[in-house]
């Protein structure tokens, strides 16, 4: 078996966690990835926590995490980085528009002036390189805050809470692997080099939008003092006798015995919550308060085991130290192992399995040895099969890639969402009999969309589906009749990658093998995202995100500092298991151009969560005890957090501010004009973090008389990351102005919702400019298209299998 990238060399010029990360992956799927440094190393080097929290270049678990599969170089001289960059076939940095940037005071713009002509410059940056936030500093805190992750974390009462472990940084990383790896399958001939362009914030953004932009159809509106989660409230995680545990209700199958399993034959026998369609929309609070007192004298396990074999989706709340001895990720050999300072620990692994082109764990972190490599004289094997040379496409890179998707809600679908905008024909399997289930949230078309006089249906003018969807094409199919199936089978040759996320027995019980798909498409790639995995003791089990996100153990590390832990406001795991999915494609579509063989990748859900709890669980192996909640604290910055400010009509709003060194400390001080700041004890990090409560105090006492925007305008511009907290709602309502000057969001018209504000891609490409995003496709909507215009079927025949319900979309008769 070959590594999908052996060959290609990726030089890492970056200086952010974004940049790292997305030069790991390369350097996980066989690149040979070289980490071109200072003599003081680089920037993750010095963030800790650290191995026995002794701080050392070689120590920190962050640095462990990130930078391995990596070799490293110390750069000498101006020459010296000209040549690598000249051997290279990615670049990365995290260069922002106009920065010069350097490596050990060596000028960076000069040595990327020699980038080959077929090369790929990947470049990271808080807010992209264009708009009017590109210039502005970012964290991963700020892009929290703008993005509506900070807003829908909140408790009630309390200050808006980012994500764990600078998530917007691992988030940008797989974006940008995705996107420089795709830009290599696009054609040759450019004549100069590929720009990628990633901004985090974007990146991060499309990992939670769709709950604003549902918000918005059913006509929510703007409110600043409502939001958050009451605290100690049972739902949604519940206290059990040895832990808490997630019970997704809503989505519970074999309702009965489930409920009288868990001591609730009261509720277990109410006819109108035994059907789970339209259980959803039922108010569901007695239940929970009856869970609350009946589960405390259970065990986690136990409860788990028994209601998953009833296909009831739950999840338990893993503790970081619990994830590395759980049964079924040993079964399936998720964990690997790594060094910090040659001791030796487990780390999570891959994010997804590949059969032909296997991920692999090469090598540690580099050292920090001051060892200068010729890069430039080694020999390398070949790369596989030269590009064509052609014009670039306005659809991307991945223009002629077909992808047949049965992807359903949101970790599928937004999977080929991210390939369908990188140019790829995306055609959605839909189905007349059982639609999508974020097609069929609700069984009306929502208030805020609904126009009197016009043909809405409400499968069409869902917000959830209609959010996660764009730039693809759908193809209803019954495959409960024969015919179904045979189209399908006469489909299949036409596409280069198919893609589900059924249980793992779904699509073998229609046949479908890796070796017959081979047969039918040499070199066809097979993805499948489930909960767990198509292996192991808990592959037969149900899950979604807010089941995999306990799993994961990702749960346990968010929350209010001090807490026991919590799910996020959205379902992270879902849009985290589709930008995996799509970045695993791409790597197995440059696998099988370099050996023709058919690829299989199977993704879990839990497990791509858990990467991106990576160095977490190094440091709770090294301190022999699980990390916790940090609230909005960090290691490498004080202060950092969210505090209190007056919003535009006079309501409460909040600032997030984050300081990153001593001249940002030396700006907010000068900025808030409080002389009590500038107390010698506040000097240094070291100072602001043991003094962090008493800064916290202070700011917040000046931000409560500060209007928010304009305080971040006057902080900003002084090169303080700061941002106002944005509902999330309100970003594609208005819609936010820097989103829409940036590209990321336009306005798309759907035929049956009509206009709506939309996010779209989180990068640009300097090739030439991208095709207008579509709307998201009705049910059925090219089913016409496809089978008459692609597969050849005559209009009678058709005709035929719209009346016997094969196909067809709603306005011919479904």
């Amino acid at each position: 078996m070959v590594p999908a990238l052996e060959g290609l060399h990726v030089l890492d010029l970056s200086t952010r966690l974004s940049g790292a990360f997305a030069g790991r992956l390369f350097g996980d799927f066989g690149a040979d990835v070289l980490l071109a440094e200072p003599p003081g190393g680089h920037p993750l080097r010095a963030q800790g926590p650290f191995l026995d929290d002794q701080p050392g270049p070689d120590r920190g678990f962050l640095n462990a995490f990130a930078n391995w599969n990596k070799r490293s170089t110390a750069v000498r001289t101006a020459d010296e980085l000209a040549r690598l960059v000249a051997s290279a076939d990615v670049v990365i940095t995290n260069l922002g528009p106009g920065e010069e940037g350097d490596i050990g005071g060596i000028p960076l713009r000069p040595a990327l002036a020699q980038l080959k002509p077929d090369a790929v410059h990947l470049s990271l940056t808080p807010h992209g390189n264009s708009g009017p936030l590109a210039s502005i500093p970012g964290t991963h805190l700020t892009a929290c805050a703008r993005t509506g992750w900070a807003w829908v974390n909140r408790l009630q009462g309390e200050p808006p809470l980012q994500l764990p472990r600078d998530q917007a940084g691992y988030v940008a990383g797989i974006a940008g692997f995705l996107t420089a790896s795709a830009a290599l399958l696009g054609p040759a001939g450019r004549g100069a080099p590929e720009e990628v362009s990633i901004s985090e914030t974007e990146a991060l953004a499309l990992t939670v939008h769709p709950w604003g932009i549902a918000a918005i159809y059913n006509g929510q509106g703007f409110s600043n003092a409502a939001g958050g989660r009451p605290r100690g409230a049972d739902y949604p995680l519940f206290d059990l006798a040895d832990g808490k545990m997630h019970f997704a209700l809503p989505d519970f199958h074999n309702w009965t015995p489930a409920l009288e399993a868990m001591g609730l034959p009261e509720l277990a026998h109410r006819e109108d919550l035994i059907p789970d369609l339209g259980r959803h929309s039922l108010d569901l609070t007695p239940v929970f308060t009856a869970m609350g007192g009946s589960l405390k004298s259970r065990e986690r396990w136990p409860v788990f085991e028994r209601l998953a074999e009833l296909r009831c989706p739950v999840g338990v709340v893993q503790t970081l130290d619990e994830l590395v001895e759980n049964p079924h990720l040993q079964a399936r050999d998720f964990l690997v192992e790594t060094e910090v300072e040659g001791r030796r620990l487990r780390a999570p692994g891959a994010p997804a399995k590949h059969t032909s082109s296997p991920w692999a764990l090469r090598r540690p972190a580099p050292r920090l040895d001051g060892q200068a490599r010729d890069w430039t004289a080694e020999p390398r094997p070949a790369v596989g099969q030269p590009r064509p040379a052609r014009s670039p496409s306005p659809e991307g890179p991945l223009a002629g890639v077909r992808v047949l998707s049965f992807g359903q809600a949101w970790s599928g679908t937004f999977g080929t969402e991210l390939l369908a905008l990188l140019g790829a024909d995306v055609v959605q399997i839909g189905s007349r009999h059982r639609p999508d289930v974020w097609r069929r949230v609700s069984g009306a078309v929502p208030r805020a969309v609904a126009q009197p006089g016009r043909t809405q249906h409400a499968l069409n003018t869902q917000g959830l589906y209609n959010s996660v969807n764009l730039h693809k094409r759908e193809l209803t199919l019954d495959l409960r009749q024969d015919s179904g199936r045979d189209l399908f089978w006469r489909l299949l040759p036409r596409f280069d990658v198919l893609v589900d996320n059924f249980r793992s027995t779904v699509m073998p019980g229609w046949g479908v093998t890796l070796e017959r798909l081979h047969a039918l498409r040499p070199g066809m790639v097979w993805a499948s995202v489930s909960g767990y995995g198509a292996t192991g003791p808990y592959s037969p089990f149900p899950a979604n995100g807010s089941t995999t996100e306990p799993m994961s153990g990702l749960s346990s590390i968010h929350g209010y500092a001090g807490d026991a832990g919590m799910n996020t406001g959205g379902l992270f795991p879902d849009p985290m298991s589709g930008y995996f999915l799509a970045a695993s494609v791409v790597a197995a579509l440059h696998a099988r151009d370099r050996t023709g063989e058919a690829q299989r990748i199977d993704l879990s859900m839990m497990e791509a969560v858990a990467v991106l709890c990576g160095e977490a669980v190094l440091e709770g192996q090294a301190r022999g005890r699980a990390p916790g909640p940090g609230g909005n604290r960090h290691p490498a910055m004080a202060p950092h957090g969210c505090f209190p400010a007056k919003g535009h009509d006079g309501g409460e709003d909040w600032i997030a501010i984050a300081v990153s060194d001593d001249l940002a400390w030396s700006a907010l001080v000068e900025a808030t004009g409080d002389l009590r700041l500038r107390d010698p004890r506040f000097a240094g990090l070291e100072g602001r973090r043991r003094f962090e409560d008493e800064i916290d105090s202070l700011l917040a006492e000046w931000t409560r008389g500060q209007d928010a925007a304009q305080a971040e305008s006057d902080l900003c511009a002084r090169g303080v990351a700061a941002a106002r907290v944005v509902p999330l709602y309100e970003l594609y309502d208005r819609p936010d102005p820097n989103f829409l000057a940036s590209g990321f969001v336009s306005e798309i018209v759907h035929p049956e919702v009509g206009p709506s504000w939309l996010p779209g891609r989180p990068w640009r490409f300097a090739s030439g400019p991208s095709a207008a995003l579509r709307p998201a496709p009705c049910v059925g909507e090219h089913s016409r298209e496809i089978l008459v215009g692609e597969l050849g079927l005559t209009e009678a025949e058709y005709a035929g299998l719209v009346a016997s319900g094969v196909t067809g979309s709603l306005s011919e008769g479904a």
